[in-house]
């Protein structure tokens, strides 16, 4: 139900925005196309997560949830311990802890994590879009880990959710476009 009856017409309503010449989008149809993006993805991505949970327990086999709500996330940070999960820990396991992960400077902790980004945006695909779209989550990441997180946790959570997810679905440009050049003028037309 999540892939076939939110995630795929949430994508033909984002993919026809995107579609558009930039001169024919304004702001408020650039912020449609991303939100759509925003919750295509998220169906997509959790709705096959549930399919093979579901089909593994059928055959006696126990695997974790591979997202927990992330769009309510306080921080990048927490965003990432709640969007592909699976994802995540692999890339703990097996490249940022045998980095060094944060046994070493917080500088090279803070490479270490940038490292670990730009690899993840690659492995999304053989695309600039995707490694900038990485190394933007890793740039708040490390901003978290720099001392942001403890200044935002002061605010409202309902204040932290909605600037994350704004954070987020910026990202998710980045993650749609097909050039940099693309993303940036959608970019451009969201805030204006």
């Amino acid at each position: 139900g999540k892939k076939v009856l939110i995630a795929n017409p949430l994508g033909a309503v984002a993919d026809s925005i995107f579609g558009l010449p930039h001169s024919s989008l304004g702001a408020e149809l650039a912020w449609l196309g991303i939100l759509c993006y925003t919750f295509q993805l998220f169906f997509d991505f959790s709705g096959y997560s549930d399919m093979a949970i579901g089909l593994g327990r059928m055959l006696g086999f126990t695997w974790m949830e591979n997202f927990n709500h992330p769009y309510i996330a306080q921080n990048i940070t927490d965003f990432w311990r709640r969007w592909h999960i699976s994802l995540s820990r692999f890339m703990r396991e097996y490249v940022y802890i045998p980095l060094g992960g944060n046994r070493v400077t917080a500088w090279r902790g803070y490479l270490n994590l940038i490292i670990v980004f730009a690899l993840s945006g690659i492995w999304h695909g053989a695309n600039w879009t995707f490694l900038v779209w990485g190394l933007y989550h890793g740039l708040f990441i490390v901003l978290d880990k720099a001392g942001l997180a403890k200044i935002t946790e002061r605010l409202p959570k309902i204040i932290n959710a909605a600037i994350t997810f704004g954070l987020v679905m910026v990202g998710w440009v980045f993650f749609r476009s097909e050039t940099i050049t693309q993303a940036g003028q959608f970019i451009k037309t969201m805030f204006g």
